[in-house]
């Protein structure tokens, strides 16, 4: 292989040619980027994917590319030290292999076949082809039959190479990987680490894949800040994967590199070059993944897998640690939020849910101790349990009191419910706008809802164009811009649970909630420096806009010479002048849901003395590279900067149901127009 640079012509198409449309859409479309949320269709040529092989590839080969690649780490499933090594690397956010399970006594060799998926599995599956993006489904004994068809290596004539990604994992599967004993149990779904366990059924996380050479998954990372685990569990013909990955601290700096390449990480639309990741000068760990490996993907990890050889079948699972619930809150859900990245795992839903799941075990292990005769001899073994929990449930506590202070508004009671209590409340809400899960407060409208095809069938609260707080205080909202504030269930019961968490930590622990305090009996000491208050802030934008459609939004002069509906407008009496959201945002760093409580709760003198200093501070904080430092550790950030930084960086994106809904003032809309589909005889990774 080459890295030298091709002619211009080549590497315009490296540059601008591995884009696709987002996963499930329609190819014959393109995205393209339009500015400040205005929507026009643009005309385009073909549109050409380039060519991917894995011809004469070898590991070796590939680490010598670059002086920033390195190999993936391997280790025996036999290995004295395996647990050590995995905590080691959980702990450093690098990638780990545990290879040989298929060597084990116990591995199910006429389970993990393709004749046995075709016999025993779901008939249908669902496919991409990667020559032009195109997703659809077709029987899976068809795809079987078209993948061991297919040549190992694509071609430049080719129009059809198939991979078979997101199909429901076999249950027989599931009870070999949960009862076998093989893998080590902290890797396993639902196991003793993994926070996913605590969320309804729905949320499935366990898949497969089936592939052939020069198939693909482009650049990405795993949903939330999860953990990610893939075992190969098949191969005809010496099919083999190799994965490039980054090591969890490096996220930020690829999303960096991605907007230098003018890409966009998590829309998952481009497949990296060889190139192009040692340009990157951020460590990359290759792998070649073959029969009975199975590969340790980090949280946050960026990575990319291509098939090699003959066919590969793999199953795939998601894990959420207590470290990856934090990643997910405070660094993954705001960049989901502005790009529009479905959320998929209910990240607040979980921290809830597992919170009030800790705070039973707790509150069972305490009996334990003051039931005995001896409580004060109780066994070494329950005492560091008791502490253990205490400690994860603070570590919850912590996240769900962030979580519950954005939600808050002191006007919940008067708005309408989903549901009367907790104890009934389905959470099965999203954003029509980012596709965030809406777990408590969220701004509705049911005259731009489709109406529904039974007509004495009543439409319920939720039924309708649903916004989350957030993209509301940023401008978005459904077609009419008239849209309601609601709740999930009565917040009181939130802040219940909560409570009790706080009692019985304080009964074990009472140290580390010395300074915490009782929301139910105080509910409005939610809302404190730690936190913005969006909900708080959209219910105050809410307030100043029009109550009708009908009536218009008053339109005013912003500074930077143009007009603005009121609403949009801050003005600053000692300025002289008033600015709209977006050139708040550019001028002084200032998100729209500080902006609109500082100036309508603050008064204009302190509204005044609040953006002279926040444009400082935000220097600071770069200067500083406390931003970069919170995004690489994981830390929790200064709420108000975080969002001033994510509105600011992250513009491009694509509302999950553009039809009923409008940009916001931050947004850069992708749209999707006509374009016709060729395969170019150029390769991603040129071979000598």
């Amino acid at each position: 292989m080459s890295d030298t640079t091709p002619p211009n012509s080549q590497l315009e198409l490296q540059t601008d040619t591995t884009r696709s449309p987002t996963f499930g859409a329609d190819t014959s479309r393109r995205h393209y980027i339009v500015n400040d949320g205005t929507k026009h269709l643009l005309t385009t040529g073909n549109l050409c994917k380039a060519l991917i092989t894995t011809k004469s590839w070898t590991l070796k080969g590939l680490v010598k590319k670059a002086s920033n690649f390195h190999p993936v780490v391997r280790i025996h499933f036999e290995d004295p030290m395996l647990m050590q090594t995995i905590r080691m690397h959980e702990d450093s956010g690098t990638p780990l292999i545990i290879e040989g399970f298929h060597e084990h006594e116990s591995w199910p060799a006429d389970l993990f076949t393709l004749d046995w998926l075709n016999a025993h599995g779901k008939p249908g599956a669902f496919a991409r082809n990667v020559r032009n993006w195109a997703d659809f489904e077709l029987p899976l004994s068809e795809l079987i039959h078209k993948l061991r068809a297919t040549p190992i290596y694509a071609s430049k004539n080719e129009t059809e190479r198939l991979y078979g990604k997101d199909a429901e994992c076999p249950h027989e599967w599931a009870t070999w990987l949960s009862t076998s004993g093989v893998l080590p149990s902290d890797l396993l779904p639902h196991g003793t680490n993994d926070y996913l366990k605590y969320l309804p059924s729905d949320v499935q996380t366990l898949m497969c894949y089936l592939g052939v050479g020069d198939t693909f998954t482009p650049f990405h990372k795993d949903l939330c800040a999860s953990s990610g685990q893939n075992l190969m569990c098949y191969t005809e013909n010496g099919g083999s994967s190799f994965w490039f990955m980054t090591e969890s601290s490096a996220a930020p700096g690829m999303a960096n590199f991605f907007h230098k390449i003018n890409e966009e990480l998590d829309l998952e639309t481009h497949v990296v070059t060889l190139k192009e990741l040692g340009r990157s000068k951020l460590n990359i760990y290759i792998a070649e993944q073959q029969l009975g490996d199975l590969v340790l993907v980090p949280p946050r990890s960026c990575h990319q897998v291509i098939n090699n050889g003959g066919i590969t079948m793999k199953t795939s699972w998601s894990r959420m640690t207590l470290k990856g619930l934090k990643n997910s809150l405070y660094h993954e859900l705001p960049v989901y939020h502005r790009v529009c990245r479905p959320e998929t795992y209910k990240v607040k839903l979980n921290i809830y849910r597992a919170l009030h799941r800790q705070t039973q075990t707790l509150q069972g292990l305490r009996e334990q101790q003051t039931s005995s005769p001896h409580p004060d001899r109780s066994s070494p073994t329950l005492n560091s349990s008791v502490e253990r929990i205490a400690h994860e449930l603070h570590y919850l506590l912590e996240l769900l009191d962030d979580v519950l202070g954005e939600e808050y508004s002191p006007k919940h009671q008067d708005m309408p419910h989903v549901s009367q209590s907790d104890t009934c409340h389905q959470n099965n809400i999203t954003c029509d706008f980012c596709g965030a899960d809406i777990f408590q407060s969220f701004f509705e409208c049911i005259s731009c809802a489709p109406h529904l095809p039974v007509v004495h069938e009543e439409m319920k609260i939720g039924d309708g164009i649903v916004v989350c707080p957030l993209c509301y205080v940023e401008g978005r909202g459904c077609n009419c811009g008239t849209m309601n504030p609601t709740q999930c269930r009565p917040f009181g019961d939130l802040l219940r649970s909560r409570d009790e968490a706080l009692h019985v930590i304080r009964a074990v622990c009472p140290d580390i909630v010395k300074d915490y305090q009782s929301l139910v009996k105080d509910p409005s000491s939610i809302t404190s420096a730690r936190h913005v208050g969006i909900f708080r802030a959209a219910c105050t934008l809410y307030e100043q806009r029009p109550m009708s459609s009908a009536i218009a939004d008053p339109l005013r002069m912003c500074v930077s010479k143009h007009h603005a509906p009121r609403s949009s407008m801050i003005y600053c009496p000692p300025c002289h002048n008033g600015r709209c959201m977006t050139h708040v945002l550019e001028t002084y760093h200032i998100h729209s849901a500080p902006a609109i409580l500082m100036s309508e709760e603050g008064g204009h003198a302190i509204w005044h003395e609040y953006h002279k200093q926040s444009k400082v501070a935000f220097k600071d904080a770069h200067h500083d590279a406390s931003i970069l430092h919170d995004e690489e550790t994981g830390a929790r950030p200064d709420p108000r900067i975080k969002l001033a930084y994510v509105a600011s960086k992250f513009r491009a994106c694509k509302s999950i149901n553009p039809n009923a809904t409008i940009p916001g003032w931050y947004d850069k809309c992708l749209e999707l127009i006509s374009a016709s589909v060729r395969a170019p005889p150029l390769s991603l990774f040129p071979e000598k």
